[in-house]
């Protein structure tokens, strides 16, 4: 159903439309606190630059098999200070494209990519405490919640980490 692809500039302005109209929640809820509203491409920009000169961070789009649309977007990066685990960020799917299973699909790829690919046997992510869709997403793909991160400037984004291990090794 879905293929992920590394991202290209020609890519960007598909993510700049997904979030005309939205509000500075919208985007901490999905790319967490890495770009300030409002997104502009040139912040994108700056986040592939520095894709393409560490091989630790890798910027996907998310493309239906069926029609090579773009439909979302989602990174995968090994953090420096912890090489033992794969961290997924940034993930989004279009609004048009949301309940049809591709979220699911795209972030069982993605952590197939970790684990088979870059040979990491745990793959960690955040999500905010309200966004009770996403969480459901990732429950159904394995991932377990290990602990609540308290925002003690703004409970509003308390955080879960959640952990996903590879079940084969």
């Amino acid at each position: 159903m879905i293929k992920l692809i590394s991202l290209e500039k020609k890519d960007i302005i598909n993510i700049i439309d997904w979030n005309k109209d939205k509000d500075a929640d919208f985007l901490m809820q999905w790319a967490g606190r890495y770009y300030t509203y409002p997104i502009t491409e040139e912040q994108i920009i700056t986040r592939l630059e520095n894709k393409n000169s560490k091989s630790d961070i890798n910027i996907y789009k998310i493309v239906l098999d069926k029609t090579n649309e773009m439909i979302g977007t989602v990174e995968l990066f090994f953090p420096e200070n912890n090489p033992d685990i794969a961290v997924i960020g940034r993930f989004l799917i279009e609004e048009a494209f949301r309940g049809n299973g591709y979220g699911e699909e795209a972030l069982k790829e993605t952590v197939n990519k970790a684990f088979d690919k870059f040979g990491f046997n745990k793959v960690v992510l955040g999500v905010f405490e309200f966004n009770k869709n996403a969480i459901k997403c990732y429950e159904k793909v394995g991932f377990i919640k290990d602990k609540l991160r308290e925002d003690v400037n703004n409970p509003k984004f308390n955080s879960y980490t959640m952990t996903i291990h590879n079940e084969n090794n």
